[in-house]
């Protein structure tokens, strides 16, 4: 179970829950489908990101940056 207190107070997301999300496919929300990924579109990808930052911020963040440094570059410029 992810603890947004102790990921504040390490400064980090723990391992486990990581892996987790990793198992889930969320650091691949929207990677298209055919290079398996989730296929989110930009709306459903803001709604799932806005109801886990609602929990925890940094989780939140995790998983946007995940979307955005590197992945849009190379899915669009090769």
């Amino acid at each position: 179970v992810n603890d947004p207190a102790k990921n504040d107070a390490d400064a980090q997301i723990e391992a486990a829950t990581a892996e987790q999300l990793w198992q889930l496919g969320a650091f691949g929300l929207q990677v298209p489908a055919e290079l398996g990924g989730l296929g989110l579109s930009n709306t459903q990808y803001a709604r799932l990101v806005e109801v886990v930052g609602a929990h925890d911020l940094g989780v939140g963040i995790t998983l946007g940056a995940h979307q955005s440094i590197g992945f849009k570059g190379v899915l669009l410029f090769g």
